[in-house]
């Protein structure tokens, strides 16, 4: 009896393998490709947000009195109206959200919403219907929330899905 060993059933079996490690392979960069293509186009790693509302002072003083007053001018750079009532926006100080609920920019609806860390929004973008390009706003902050040396950043996000649409940041002097 001869115990002649062939290759031809260790060939296949190998090939077989290779073929299986090769198309997995091809299919994780295939994945990789297109989960890179998803997450960029739906702008969860694109660029910072246009600066729209532009964060143009901050005042301290009531009543010509330091109180560090946190008042915070915006003013629409851009060049197009947003309508006041579909967007809110977040306080960010030194890059931590502070606990400041603004549900709306439209001034008159505004004192109707629960909101907590402002007192009031007022001036001639959020007074009317569209805070028009060139009108600015106030946000009255609570006293003492923005003080000199803190990074005050403001976003400005439309409720409708929840993106930030403008962000503005400013060195408070």
């Amino acid at each position: 009896m001869s115990s002649n060993k062939g290759d031809d059933g260790v060939s296949p079996v190998i090939a077989t393998l290779l073929l299986i490690a090769l198309t997995l392979i091809i299919c994780a960069i295939v994945f990789a490709c297109l989960m890179n293509y998803c997450y960029t186009s739906s702008g969860q790693f694109s660029e910072d947000p246009p600066e729209i509302l532009a964060i143009v002072s901050v005042d301290h003083y009531n009543d010509k009195k330091l109180t560090f007053a946190s008042k915070v001018k915006l003013r629409n750079i851009g060049t197009k109206p947003l309508v006041n009532e579909n967007y809110s926006a977040e306080v960010y100080i030194n890059d931590v959200k502070q606990y400041v609920i603004i549900n709306t920019l439209q001034a008159h609806d505004f004192i109707d919403t629960h909101h907590f860390g402002i007192s009031t929004i007022s001036g001639s973008g959020p007074t009317g219907y569209e805070w028009e390009p060139g009108n600015s706003g106030d946000f009255d902050l609570i006293d003492s929330m923005v003080q000199p040396g803190c990074t005050l950043r403001i976003d400005i996000i439309r409720k409708e899905d929840g993106k930030v649409i403008s962000r503005s940041v400013t060195l408070v002097e």
